[in-house]
């Protein structure tokens, strides 16, 4: 099939041939399903059976209040993988929503078949075990992110954030600022207006996507 050398480039796949994820799919072991622009692919609450990896496209995983405002706390693209910290947990019920954000192509492994691959393949447990820290890592991220007492200072902890990760005061936002305000769980124009009174105090300066910070990573 020809996804497989796309699959064979992904980290958890990392050191397969296209021989043994032939195999996979042979078995009927593995899925791997299309999904359209706006296609929902779990409910809140939906328990979680597969683990799952973004072959094309992007997922993201959202909450909606009662307003109707979206809150995308992370967007998945090729490579990423959720899931895995559901999947052998007591408590594996969806927190949120997962909705296809692009025409998406996922990879779904069930939990047998996760099982079976830690067991046979050391570099397969290691990349999972990897992701399940990593995970836990960013979800202490999005907790701080959470609890900041304004628009501001959420904006200013994702920008210092991002700087640490790009190792540059000089960053560039992965995102359209309307998808940034959504993960910050507030409007397209508050964000706006914050950007623009943190260049008016300084702080920082922007050209479209690009973001130059006045003020230093450790503040």
């Amino acid at each position: 099939m020809d996804f497989f050398p796309s699959l064979e480039n992904l980290s958890l796949f990392d050191g397969f041939d296209a021989e043994v994820l032939s195999s996979l799919f042979r078995e009927g072991r593995a899925k791997l399903s299309s999904y359209s622009k706006g296609q929902m692919l779990y409910l809140h609450g939906q328990v979680c059976t597969t683990l799952d990896v973004v072959v094309a496209g992007k997922i993201s995983i959202q909450s909606v209040d009662e307003e109707g405002k979206v809150f995308k706390v992370r967007v998945l693209e090729p490579g990423d993988v959720w899931g895995a910290t559901l999947l052998f947990s007591r408590y594996n019920h969806y927190p949120m929503t997962v909705v296809s954000d692009d025409d998406s192509a996922v990879l779904h492994l069930p939990k047998a078949l996760v099982i079976d691959l830690c067991e046979a393949r050391v570099e397969f447990l290691s990349s999972l075990l990897e992701l399940v820290s990593d995970r836990a890592h960013e979800l202490s991220m999005t907790v701080t992110k959470l609890s900041a007492q304004s628009l501001r200072e959420s904006l200013l902890a994702y920008l210092q954030n991002l700087s640490v990760i790009q190792g540059s005061n000089t960053v560039l936002l992965p995102t359209s600022k309307k998808e940034l305000a959504e993960r910050l769980g507030f409007a397209r124009t508050s964000l706006s207006r914050e950007f623009a009174s943190l260049v008016e105090d300084g702080l920082l300066s922007y050209s479209g996507r690009r973001v130059v910070l006045h003020i230093s990573s450790q503040n």
